[in-house]
C-alpha cells in the first residue's frame, strides 16, 4: 500500500467548507437577529464600549468604503459552457450599484490584478480607481500596472481614497482569495501570483495612517480563511473592527446589494453595527445560493486583540517547558491541538492550511492549564462582538490561528513565512518547540501480532472471525487516529488493488491496546452506487466524509456529512482544492444538483515504488437523483481486503496485515 497516497487524505483533509443549518452567535438587539429561525442560537452579541454616538460632520457623507479588489482568477476564468468570463468582481461590482442610494455612502473601487475583467469598461492592463454609482462606475483615475501584492499599492489607495474621499466614518474591503496567516491575501494575475503577506498589509496601513492620521472604523476580508488572531492583531493599530471568515467562502462572498442598503438607510452605524449588518446579509444571501451550510464571519473588536495575544502568550509559556520535558503532556496538548476544529485544509488538490479555532484549542487543554487557558478563552470572548457559526462549524468562536498539526512537508517553510509577519515572538518560540518534539518521532505505532492466520470471515456466516491486532501499550498515548482500509482485489492475479478507502467501524480497547475491526460486510453507496469513501474528521455527533470523484467533468472532493445518532448523510457540495495557478483554496463550493454525472475515483496501487504522483481507476458513471440518497449496502461477491490505518501525532502512518474477506450469497 503507498504510504503518499494515504497520507493524501487522512493527512491531507480536515474538513472543509461544511454543514449545518447556520447559528448566528451574536445578537441582543432587537431585530438584529435577521428573523432567524427557531433552531438558530442566539448570544455573544456585546457593546465594547465604542458603540456611542461620536461627533458628526453634517457637511461630510456618513461613509467612505474602499474596496482594494484583486480581480485575479475569480475574474478571468473562462466559463466554456457560457463562453463568458466567470466574472466574480464584476458580479459584486453590480450589487454595489443596486444597494447605494442617496449621497451619503461613498464606495471607492481600486482595480487590478486580473488578465480580463467581465465588465467592459475595466481594463485588465492597469490598475483603475472608480466611484460606484446607483447603476454605474465612473472612472476616477488610471494609475497603471500596480501589483496588488505590494504594500506600497494598498498604501497609496488608501491614502488617496481617505483624501479626497474624506467623511464620517471609513471603511476597507480587500476583495479577492485568502489563504489565512501564512499565505495571507491576494493574488495578482500580472504579477505571478503576489500576495500581500500580513506583515505586508500592516506596512501599508501604517503608511496610510502616517499620512492621514485616519483610523478606519472597519477592515473586512471578502475573502477565505482571515478571521486570525494573527491578522487582527497587524490591523489592531489602524481600525476599531475587523470582520472576516474563519472557514473558507463560497464563491458568491458577500451580499453587498444588502450591506450596502443598510449603510445607505444608517450612514452613521458603527463599524460594528456594519459589520453586523454584512455578517447578516450574508448569511441570507448564502440562504439564496443554498450554501448556508457552510459559512462562518465574525467581527472583532480590535481594540481587544492585544489582550487576546497576552492570554496566548501567558498560556504558551506555561506549557513551553512542560512539553518539552514530558512525552505525556506533550502528547495531552497534541490531542488538544488535533481536535480543534481546523479550516481550509485541502484534499489531492494541494497542501493543508493549518488553520485551527484558537478557543477551541485552549478548551482542549484547559483541563492541564486551567488559569491561563480560561483567561485566554475569556480574551476571545471579550474581543469577538459578533460570530456566525453553522453546526458543521460549530466550534468556530471567531479568531482562528496558525497551529502546525498535519503539514508536515511545509512546516519549515511554513514557519519561515510565519516568523516573519510580526506577530508574538513569544508564541513562534513555542512553536519551535512543539515542531521539534513532532518531527523528532520517526518510526510508527508498533504492531506486536495479530490473528492473521487464523482469520476467516462469510458474509452472514455466524461463525466469521473478528480481525485483531495488539498495539504496544506504550505508543498508546501517541495515536491520533485509527482507521478501517477496505480494498478490493482484482479478479486473477493480475492488476492493481482498488481502494474503496477509509472508515471508523473499528473497535479500540485504549487501556490494554487490543484493535478490532467493526466491518459488516457494507460500503457507502449513492443512489445504488458504490463510491470511494474517505473519512476525514470526526466531531461531536457527527463525521465527516470526502468522496473523490469527477462531477461534469472536473475532478472534485464530494463532501458530505453523516449524522451519528439519525444515522443520515447529506451531501454539502464539490470542491476543488487549491488554485494551480494562485496557490490559494478554491472559493467555490459547486453546489450538485439532480440530472448532473459522476463518475466515482478509486485509488490503487500499482506497487509502482517509482510512482510518485497519485493515481486513480474510473467506476462507472451516475446521474445524480432528485434526493441524493446515500446509504451503506452489502458490497458485491468478490474478495476484498481489510486492514488497519494508524497515525500518530507526528504523522507517521503504520498498516496493520491486511486478511481477506470472502462475500458470496
Amino acid at each position: 500500500m503507498a504510504a503518499s497516497k494515504k497520507t493524501w487524505y487522512i493527512l491531507g483533509i480536515l474538513g472543509l467548507l461544511l454543514v449545518g443549518f447556520l447559528f448566528l452567535l451574536g445578537d441582543s438587539e432587537e431585530g438584529a437577529s435577521n428573523e432567524l429561525s427557531p433552531s438558530e442560537i442566539v448570544a455573544n452579541d456585546k457593546d465594547s464600549g465604542k458603540n456611542a454616538p461620536k461627533e458628526i460632520d453634517s457637511n461630510l457623507p456618513g461613509y467612505t468604503v474602499l474596496v482594494y479588489m484583486n480581480g485575479s482568477d475569480l475574474e478571468s476564468t473562462w466559463d466554456e459552457e457560457y463562453e463568458v468570463f466567470s466574472g466574480a468582481a464584476s458580479t459584486d461590482l453590480e450589487e454595489m450599484m443596486n444597494g447605494l442610494s442617496g449621497d451619503d455612502v461613498q464606495v471607492i473601487v481600486e482595480t487590478g490584478g486580473t488578465l480580463n475583467w467581465a465588465y467592459p469598461e475595466i481594463s485588465g492592463e492597469q490598475n483603475q480607481r472608480w466611484m460606484v454609482n446607483e447603476g454605474g462606475l465612473t472612472n476616477l483615475a488610471d494609475v497603471g500596472a500596480k501589483n496588488m501584492g505590494d504594500s506600497q499599492t494598498l498604501a497609496d489607495f488608501v491614502t488617496w481614497g481617505v483624501e479626497n474621499y474624506p467623511a464620517n466614518n471609513y471603511a476597507l474591503i480587500f476583495w479577492n482569495h485568502g489563504g489565512g496567516s501564512v499565505l495571507g491575501f491576494g493574488s495578482d494575475e500580472l504579477f505571478d501570483g503576489d500576495s500581500l503577506t500580513l506583515d505586508e498589509i500592516g506596512a501599508g496601513l501604517a503608511a496610510a495612517y502616517e499620512k492621514t492620521s485616519k483610523k478606519l472604523d472597519l477592515i473586512g476580508f471578502d475573502a477565505c480563511l482571515m478571521a486570525t488572531v494573527e491578522t487582527a492583531y497587524q490591523l489592531s493599530p489602524y481600525a476599531e473592527y475587523m470582520i472576516a471568515s474563519q472557514e473558507l467562502e463560497p464563491g458568491h462572498g458577500w451580499d453587498y446589494t444588502g450591506a450596502l442598503n443598510y449603510l445607505s438607510n444608517e450612514p452613521y452605524a458603527s463599524g460594528a453595527e456594519f459589520g453586523k449588518a454584512i455578517v447578516n446579509t450574508y448569511k441570507e444571501h448564502a440562504i439564496v445560493f443554498g450554501e448556508e451550510k457552510s459559512i462562518t464571519l465574525s467581527v472583532i473588536d480590535l481594540d481587544k486583540v492585544p489582550a487576546v495575544v497576552q492570554a496566548l502568550e501567558a498560556l504558551v509559556k506555561e506549557a513551553g517547558p512542560i512539553i518539552t520535558a514530558d512525552n505525556k503532556r506533550f502528547y495531552s496538548f497534541a490531542e488538544g491541538r488535533s481536535k480543534a476544529e481546523d479550516y481550509g485544509s485541502t484534499t489531492a488538490h494541494g497542501g493543508i492550511t493549518d488553520m485551527a479555532d484558537l478557543a477551541s484549542i485552549a478548551k482542549n487543554v484547559s483541563s492541564q492549564y486551567p488559569d491561563t487557558a480560561d483567561a485566554l478563552q475569556n480574551a476571545i470572548h471579550s474581543a469577538v462582538v459578533y460570530n456566525m457559526n453553522s453546526i458543521g462549524r460549530p466550534d468556530a468562536s471567531g479568531l482562528s490561528i496558525y497551529f502546525p498539526h498535519k503539514d508536515k512537508g511545509n512546516f519549515d517553510n511554513n514557519l519561515s513565512v510565519y516568523t516573519g509577519i510580526g506577530f508574538s515572538e513569544i508564541y513562534v518560540d513555542f512553536l519551535n518547540r512543539y515542531i521539534s518534539r513532532l518531527t523528532g518521532v520517526k518510526s510508527g505505532v508498533s504492531i506486536e501480532k495479530s490473528n492473521k492466520e487464523e482469520f476467516s470471515f462469510q458474509y452472514g456466516s455466524d461463525e466469521s472471525d473478528i480481525f485483531e491486532v495488539q498495539l504496544n501499550p506504550d505508543d498508546l498515548e501517541r495515536i491520533e487516529q485509527i482507521y478501517g482500509v477496505v480494498a478490493m482485489l482484482p479478479e486473477g492475479s493480475d492488476g492493481p488493488m482498488v481502494y474503496l478507502g477509509y472508515d471508523h467501524y473499528v473497535n479500540m480497547d485504549w487501556e490494554t491496546g487490543l484493535l478490532q475491526d467493526d466491518f459488516s460486510g457494507e460500503w457507502l453507496t449513492w443512489d445504488g452506487n458504490f463510491v470511494s469513501l474517505f473519512m476525514v474528521s470526526q466531531g461531536e455527533g457527527y463525521i465527516r466524509y470526502a468522496i473523490p470523484a469527477i462531477l461534469n467533468g472536473k475532478e472534485v472532493d464530494i463532501i458530505v456529512h453523516f449524522d451519528i445518532e439519525s444515522g443520515e448523510f447529506e451531501v454539502l457540495g464539490a470542491w476543488r482544492g487549491i488554485g494551480e495557478k494562485t496557490g490559494m483554496p478554491d472559493k467555490n463550493m459547486l453546489k450538485i444538483s439532480a440530472g448532473e454525472e459522476i463518475i466515482p475515483l478509486y485509488y490503487y496501487d500499482d506497487n509502482d515504488e517509482a510512482t510518485e504522483d497519485e493515481e486513480y481507476t474510473r467506476g462507472e458513471a451516475f446521474i445524480v437523483g432528485k434526493d441524493k440518497d446515500l446509504y451503506y449496502d452489502v458490497l458485491p461477491n468478490g474478495s476484498y481486503l481489510y486492514g488497519f490505518s494508524i497515525i500518530d501525532y507526528s504523522g507517521n502512518e503504520t498498516y496493520s496485515d491486511f486478511v481477506e474477506i470472502l462475500l458470496e450469497e
